[in-house]
């Protein structure tokens, strides 16, 4: 009914309401040539790239212990697909992640009072230790004219992103999941992320409301921004 609503005000200037491509779209369109999945978990943006119709190359990264064999039990029955258990940051080190009862609540960032509200599955039941390394390391054993760079990191995007530097120079866009309220503690704010990703020369192309506030669920606790390269 609102959409109705939004297109009719919009025909009355003239004007016509965008019917946004998936992300399988903007792929195909930019001759995307390499996926890089950073925070995998079990799989699931992969198959789901799949499902949209992206056959490319696909390389997942995911670093926990109770995840990683079910990414890989996927990725191996299919050949455009590789997984390596590794987390991603700024530099290269060890340190330990927080591990959720249900996973893909695991960050490397402790829970906010937000976040410890939000719901119970965010919960930390355990610590695994781990390894960082770098999406530029990492792409260095990798060759791609038209990578596209997803994280989902739970509030660590921008370490990940600082380390791709090189990397960012070739990537046709990137999608991240932003908060307008943080689950995490010393994350970024919605607009401040908006505007770093900016600085790195990419613009919103596409944005999806995800994760609805308990207390409000006409509203979105995170969006999942999808970037394009400035023309």
């Amino acid at each position: 009914m609102i959409r109705e609503i939004i297109r009719h005000l919009l025909r009355q200037r003239g004007l016509e309401l965008l019917k946004i491509p998936n992300s399988g779209d903007f792929l195909n369109d930019r001759h995307c040539d390499l996926v890089l999945d950073v925070g995998a978990n079990i799989g699931q943006f992969g198959r789901g790239l799949r499902t949209l119709g992206y056959r490319g190359r696909i390389v997942s990264f995911e670093p926990l212990d109770s995840c990683y064999p079910q990414l890989k039990a996927v990725a191996d029955r299919d050949p455009a697909w590789e997984c390596r258990q590794v987390a991603l940051g700024d530099h290269e080190y060890s340190t330990e992640i927080n591990i959720s009862r249900h996973t893909a609540y695991s960050s490397i960032r402790k829970l906010s009072a937000v976040g410890e509200n939000f719901d119970p599955n965010t919960e930390v039941v355990a610590t695994q230790k781990i390894y960082v390394s770098t999406i530029d390391v990492q792409m260095k054993s990798l060759q791609a004219d038209h990578p596209f760079l997803k994280i989902d990191t739970q509030g660590f995007e921008k370490e990940v992103l600082a380390g791709a530097k090189d990397t960012l120079r070739r990537c046709v866009g990137l999608l991240l999941e932003l908060p307008v309220e943080n689950l995490y503690d010393n994350v970024w704010g919605f607009s401040e992320a908006v505007a770093y990703v900016e600085s790195l020369g990419f613009l919103p192309a596409q944005i999806l409301p995800v994760s609805p506030r308990r207390s409000d669920r006409v509203s979105a606790l995170e969006f999942d921004c999808l970037f394009r390269r400035v023309d």
